[in-house]
């Protein structure tokens, strides 16, 4: 099994990916996943010889899905971890 992405980011993405470079493609261009991730998401895979091949587009389109529908927030910094004074005494 493959353990390194076929992909870099300076090439074009291409129409089909495994695991790895599914999930190396969707870290470079969204967000950080795992090969493993891809296993529980709701999308099509192909097995030709057994290999777990995915759609690029398919991917592409759930991981916008995905980061779209995360809660946003403003984070703000806590009174007790970063007193007003700076913590200088």
């Amino acid at each position: 099994m493959q353990r390194s992405p076929s992909w870099s980011p300076d090439q074009p993405l291409p129409k089909f990916a495994d695991k790895v470079t599914g999930a190396a493609i969707i870290t470079h261009l969204y967000f950080p996943i795992s090969p493993r991730t891809l296993e529980r998401w709701p999308i099509t895979v192909r097995r030709p010889n057994k290999a777990a091949i995915y759609v690029v587009d398919e991917l592409l389109a759930f991981a916008e899905r995905k980061m779209k529908e995360a809660p946003v927030y403003k984070q703000e910094r806590c009174g007790l971890c970063f007193p007003a004074d700076g913590g200088a005494k």
